[in-house]
C-alpha cells in the first residue's frame, strides 16, 4: 500500500501558540491518519490546568487510588441534559460509552498490560479513501502501524467499532468522492459492514475543520452527504454517522455550521481533545462544538483524546493536570461517548515538532488504576453480553 506523508503543522505566534495540528495525513492508496491533532495548548506549557505539585498524594490513611479518582468533577450541567433528535446507537441517561485505540499494535500493548481489567465497550479504528484496506484486511503504513477492523470484531465479541474514515482536502480526495469517484468504495465499505452485527460509529472525513486537512465546505458537505446516501441505498443499519470538528482554529477561519451536512445526515456530533484538557476550560472551538451539537439535539463524542505532555513511571501529574480535566468535563456536557488514544506518540514522526510524549496507561501503575477505578463505575458503558441492548441495536 503506498503512503504519501503530508503533514501540516500550524504554528502560531510566540506567546500566543493555541493549535499543534497534526496527525497523519496519508495521499492516495493510504489508509487513513492514525493520530489526531491537538487543540489548544497541544504542543506547550501545561498552563492554566493548575499546578501538580500535589501530585495526588492521598491524605492520610485513606484510598490513595479513591483520593485521586474523588478529585474528578461530577456535576452534571443540564443544560447539557436534552433530548437527541435524528440519532443512534446512544447509551442510556446517565451512561458514556467507552472506547479504546487508535492501531492494533497499541490496542495490543493495551490488553496485555491490563489483563485482568475489563475491556472497553468499544475499539477505534482507521481506514481512508480511496481504499477499502484495513477493513477486512490488514493495512500497514510506512511506519508500521496496522489497521483491521475486522480483526477487532474477531477478537472482541460484545463491543462497538468507532470507525475513522480519512477524506481529505489535498489529492482531490474530497472533491472526487462528491462526484462519484470512489463509488465502489462507499459500497465495499457498505457490503462490509452489513456482514458484521455490530454498532459502527463512522467518523467521515475525521476533524473536518482542521487546517492539515485542508476541506473546503462544499467539497466535504457533498462528498460527506454522498457517502451517507450510498450507504443506506445499500441497505446498511449498523453504522451510525459521526461529525467530528477539530475543536480548534478552522481551516482559514471558515465557520463551523459551514462544513454541517444537515441533521439528517449527523447522527453524533463529535470532537477531539488533545492540549485543550490541560486546565479546566477545553477552549471556545471546543464549546462552540458542544453548543452545535445541543443546538441541533445531538449527543456528543470525544472522538479522539490523549494527555499528549505524557505519562511516566512516579509521576502523578498527568492525572491531576489532565484526567481530572477529561472525565469531568465527560460530567459536566454530558458527554454520551469518550474515546481514548492509549499510545506512544513518540512512535509517530510527525508530531516530532510537537514534542508529544509516550501517553500509554502502562507507563504509570497508579495512573492506570485510577483510570480503572473510575471507569469501573455503573456510568461507563464496556465490553458486555448487554452493550447492544443498552445502546438501541439489535443484531
Amino acid at each position: 500500500m503506498r503512503y504519501l506523508v503530508a503533514f501540516v503543522l500550524v504554528v502560531l505566534a510566540a506567546g500566543a501558540l493555541r493549535v499543534g495540528g497534526c496527525g497523519e495525513t496519508t495521499g492516495p492508496g493510504g489508509s487513513g491518519g492514525h493520530g489526531g491533532s491537538a487543540g489548544p495548548g497541544g504542543g506547550g506549557d501545561a498552563g492554566d490546568g493548575g499546578t501538580a505539585g500535589v501530585g495526588g498524594v492521598a491524605g492520610v490513611g485513606g484510598d490513595p487510588i479513591a483520593d485521586l479518582v474523588d478529585k474528578v468533577r461530577t456535576e452534571v450541567d443540564p443544560a447539557f441534559v436534552y433530548e437527541y433528535e435524528q440519532t443512534k446507537f446512544v447509551p442510556p441517561a446517565g451512561k458514556t460509552l467507552l472506547i479504546v485505540g487508535q492501531t492494533l499494535e497499541e490496542i495490543t500493548e493495551y490488553t496485555a498490560s491490563f489483563p485482568n481489567e475489563p475491556a472497553p465497550g468499544g475499539w477505534a479504528a482507521y481506514w481512508g479513501i480511496p481504499s477499502t484496506d484495513g477493513l477486512a484486511n490488514t493495512a500497514v503504513n510506512e511506519h508500521g502501524s496496522s489497521q483491521n477492523h475486522q480483526e477487532l470484531v474477531d477478537r472482541f465479541p460484545n463491543t462497538v467499532l468507532q470507525s475513522a474514515l480519512w477524506m481529505v482536502g489535498m489529492w482531490d480526495v474530497a472533491k472526487d468522492t462528491g462526484r462519484g469517484v470512489h463509488d465502489d468504495v462507499i459500497r465495499g465499505f457498505s457490503a462490509w459492514a452489513k456482514t458484521i452485527s455490530r454498532p459502527i460509529y463512522l467518523r467521515i472525513g475525521y476533524e473536518f475543520d482542521g487546517p492539515h486537512n485542508e476541506l473546503e465546505p462544499s467539497e466535504y458537505v457533498t462528498a460527506y452527504r454522498r457517502f451517507v446516501d450510498i450507504t443506506r441505498e445499500e441497505g446498511v443499519h449498523n453504522v451510525a454517522f459521526v461529525w467530528h470538528s477539530y475543536a480548534a482554529p478552522p481551516y482559514k477561519g471558515y465557520a463551523l455550521a459551514s462544513w454541517y451536512p444537515g441533521d439528517e445526515y449527523v447522527d453524533w456530533v463529535a470532537v477531539s481533545l488533545f492540549g485543550h484538557l490541560y486546565g479546566p476550560d477545553p477552549g471556545a472551538n471546543a464549546n462552540a462544538v458542544f453548543d452545535f451539537a445541543k443546538a441541533h439535539k445531538k449527543p456528543v463524542m470525544v472522538a479522539e483524546s490523549s494527555p499528549i505532555h505524557g505519562i511516566s513511571d512516579g509521576d502523578l501529574q498527568p492525572w491531576d493536570t489532565w484526567f481530572v480535566n477529561y472525565f469531568s468535563l465527560a460530567y459536566q456536557k454530558n458527554i454520551k461517548a469518550i474515546s481514548f488514544i492509549n499510545a506512544d506518540w513518540k512512535r509517530y514522526p510527525w508530531v516530532a515538532p510537537l514534542n508529544w510524549q509516550d501517553a500509554r496507561l502502562q507507563n504509570n501503575q497508579t495512573v492506570a488504576d485510577a483510570w480503572f477505578m473510575e471507569t469501573a463505575k455503573d456510568r461507563y458503558l464496556k465490553q458486555s453480553p448487554r452493550l447492544f441492548e443498552q445502546l438501541g441495536f439489535t443484531p
